[in-house]
C-alpha cells in the first residue's frame, strides 16, 4: 500500500514539474551564458514579488511596494495593473497554483491574503483564520495544490481549502518572524521556513504540524530567502545577511559558500530548474550573483542593471537563461542571453590611423576575446583609447560580454606630449622624466599640481609675488594672472572665473603653490585629456 501511495505521488509530481519546464531532457554540457539586464516599463519603485506562468512563461506577475500587482502576457514588454478587489497594494509575496495556473495569490502587508481565479483580473481577501495580515511569503503543495502555507510575523498558517480558511501551525517554530518558506517538491510534507531576527531556519517533516530548528553551522540566523535544489531536495540554499549558505542534508548542517559574493545580505535566491548547479543570488547593494558550482563561487552579473538592491529573483521555468529581477527602487529588469556581441571601432581624428582586429569580424560570440591594434598614418602617433576601453596599451585585448564601442585617438607628432598622473612627482615629456616639486592631486574634483615644470616645458615662464600672494605665467603669447585662495584670475588682463566651482582656487599646501591645472593648460591653448581609470592627464601642445 506504501508503494502505491508513492507511486500515484510520483505521477503527480511528474506531470506538476512537467508542466512548469522542470522534467524536459537536460543537455550534457552547457556553454557558459554572457547576457545583460532590459529595464522593462513597469513602475519605477519597489517590486517585492515575482511570479511566472509555469504553462505559459510569456504571463508573469509583479507585486509591487504600493502600486498593487501588475501582469504581463509578453514576457514583460507592457504591463497592466490588475488589482481589482486587491484593498491592500503592498505586496510582498505571489504565487501560482501549478496545475491550474489561472488561479493565483497574494501576500500583503495590512490586508491578509488575496485570491484570484481569474489571472488576476479580480481578487477576493481569504483570510478566515489568518490572525496576522503581514504575509511575507506564500508556498503551494506542488502535488496537492489546494493546500498552501502562508510565512506571517506571526508564524506560519496553513490551508487545506485553496486559502478559503487558515490555521496556524507553529508547534516547535520558536521564532514567529517568518520571512521565506520553501517545499520539497518531491516530499512536500517537508518545508522549510526562513525567519529574521536570529530565528535562521525551521523544517517541518509533517505538513508544517511540528517545526524544528535546523541551524548547524548557520552562522548568521538571519534568513531571508530560502530555495531547494528541485531534483535533489536534500540539497537547499539559504540567503541571509551574512550570505548564502548551503546544506546537502536537509538543512541538518550547513556551508558558508560566500567565494566571489562581494555584497554578502542577499534578499533573494533562484535555482536553475534544469541545471540546478546554477543558481542566482540578489544582494543588497551588489546586483545580482550567479553561480554555476552550487554556490562554491559566484560572479556578478549586472551588465544593464542600473539598480543594485535586488529584492526577488524568478527564472523562467521554460529558458532558464531568462531572469526576472525586481528592485528596490527602479522595478523589474529582465536578464536574457546574449547571442553575438557587436564591436564598434572609431579613430579620432579619421585621418589619424586605423584599427586592426583579430580575429576580424563585425560580431563575436559571447565571451570571445579580440586583440586590437592601432596603427598610427605618417604623421601622427597613436594617444589612447576610449569608449569600452582605456589606456594607451597597444595591441590591446577585449572581451566581448557585451555590445561595445570605442575609439582610438591620435594626435600630430608634431606636437609634444606630457603626461603626468596622480600621486606621482614623476612627470613624462615626450616620454623623458621630469620630477616636480610635488606630486598632482585632486581636490573638489579638480588636478592642482606646482606648475612650474609644466609651463617650463611648453616654453612659459612662472613668478611669484609674495605680497601679493600672486602667479604670472606667461608664454604662448598669454599672460595669466591667479591669486591664492581667488576662484577669479586674469589671462591677458581680462577677468576670467578659474572654474564654474568656486571651490576651485590655488592653494598653498606644504609650502607649494597649488594651481588648477586644466585652467592653466586651456589658458594657455593646451590639450588636456584625463584618463580616469589610470588617473593620468595628457597635454599635446605644439612647441
Amino acid at each position: 500500500m506504501r508503494e502505491c501511495a508513492r507511486f500515484v505521488l510520483t505521477l503527480v509530481l511528474c506531470l506538476v514539474l512537467s508542466l512548469s519546464g522542470v522534467l524536459v531532457s537536460v543537455p550534457a554540457a552547457r556553454a557558459a551564458d554572457t547576457g545583460t539586464w532590459t529595464q522593462l516599463p513597469l513602475y519605477g519603485g519597489g517590486v517585492f514579488s515575482l511570479a511566472i506562468n509555469p504553462t505559459t512563461p510569456t504571463t508573469l506577475y509583479a507585486g509591487t511596494y504600493s502600486g498593487g500587482v501588475f501582469r504581463s502576457t509578453d514576457s514583460g514588454t507592457t504591463w497592466t495593473a490588475v488589482n481589482t478587489g486587491l484593498t491592500s497594494q503592498d505586496i510582498r509575496s505571489l504565487a501560482i497554483n501549478p496545475t491550474t495556473p489561472t488561479t493565483l495569490y497574494a501576500g500583503t502587508w495590512g490586508g491578509g491574503v488575496f485570491r484570484s481565479a481569474d489571472s488576476g483580473t479580480t481578487w477576493t481577501a481569504v483570510n478566515t483564520g489568518l490572525t496576522n495580515h503581514n504575509v511575507y511569503a506564500i508556498a503551494i503543495n506542488p502535488a496537492a495544490p489546494s493546500t498552501l502555507y502562508a510565512g506571517t510575523y506571526d508564524g506560519v498558517f496553513r490551508s487545506t481549502d485553496s486559502g478559503t480558511t487558515w490555521t496556524a501551525v507553529n508547534t516547535g517554530l520558536t521564532n514567529h518572524h517568518v520571512q521565506s518558506l520553501a517545499i520539497d517538491p518531491l516530499a512536500p510534507t517537508i518545508l522549510y521556513a526562513g525567519t529574521t531576527l536570529g530565528g535562521g531556519v525551521f523544517r517541518s517533516t509533517d505538513s508544517g504540524a511540528t517545526w524544528s530548528a535546523v541551524n548547524t553551522s548557520l552562522s548568521d540566523c538571519w534568513v531571508q530567502s530560502v530555495a531547494v535544489d528541485p531534483l535533489t531536495p536534500t540539497t537547499l540554499y539559504a540567503g541571509t545577511k551574512g550570505g548564502v549558505f548551503c546544506s546537502t542534508d536537509s538543512g541538518t548542517t550547513w556551508t558558508a559558500v560566500n567565494t566571489g559574493l562581494t555584497h554578502q545580505v542577499v534578499w533573494s535566491l533562484a535555482v536553475n530548474p534544469l541545471t540546478p548547479t546554477t543558481l542566482y543570488a540578489g544582494s543588497y547593494g551588489g546586483g545580482v550573483f550567479r553561480s554555476t558550482d552550487s554556490g562554491a563561487t559566484w560572479t556578478a552579473v549586472n551588465t544593464g542593471l542600473t539598480s543594485q538592491d535586488i529584492r526577488f529573483l524568478a527564472i523562467n521555468p521554460a529558458t532558464p537563461s531568462t531572469l526576472y529581477a525586481g528592485t528596490y527602487d527602479a522595478g523589474v529588469f529582465r536578464y536574457d542571453v546574449v547571442s553575438s556581441c557587436a564591436l564598434t571601432t572609431t579613430v579620432s581624428p579619421s585621418a589619424g590611423g586605423s584599427i586592426s582586429r583579430s580575429p576580424d569580424a563585425t560580431s563575436y560570440a559571447p565571451g570571445a576575446v579580440v586583440t586590437l591594434t592601432a596603427t598610427p598614418v605618417a604623421g601622427y602617433v597613436f594617444t589612447g583609447w576610449s569608449g569600452a576601453l582605456t589606456g594607451t596599451e597597444n595591441p590591446v585585448t577585449v572581451e566581448m560580454d557585451a555590445n561595445k564601442t570605442l575609439t582610438a585617438s591620435f594626435a600630430s607628432n608634431s606636437k609634444k606630449i606630457i603626461e603626468l598622473t596622480i600621486g606621482s612627482r614623476t612627470m613624462h615629456v615626450d616620454g623623458s622624466p621630469v620630477i616636480l616639486e610635488a606630486a598632482p592631486i585632486i581636490l573638489n574634483s579638480r588636478t592642482l599640481l606646482p606648475i612650474r615644470a609644466v609651463v617650463e616645458a611648453v616654453g612659459g615662464t612662472i613668478t611669484w609675488e609674495a605680497s601679493a600672494r600672486k602667479v604670472t605665467i606667461v608664454g604662448r603669447d598669454k599672460t595669466v594672472d591667479l591669486w591664492i585662495d581667488r576662484n577669479m584670475a586674469e589671462l591677458n588682463g581680462r577677468s576670467i572665473e578659474v572654474d564654474s566651482n568656486r571651490k576651485v582656487v590655488p592653494i598653498i599646501m606644504s609650502g607649494r603653490t597649488f594651481l588648477p591645472l586644466r585652467f592653466v593648460a586651456e589658458a594657455l591653448a593646451l590639450d588636456v585629456q584625463w584618463h580616469p581609470a589610470t588617473k593620468t592627464i595628457t597635454i599635446a601642445y605644439a612647441p
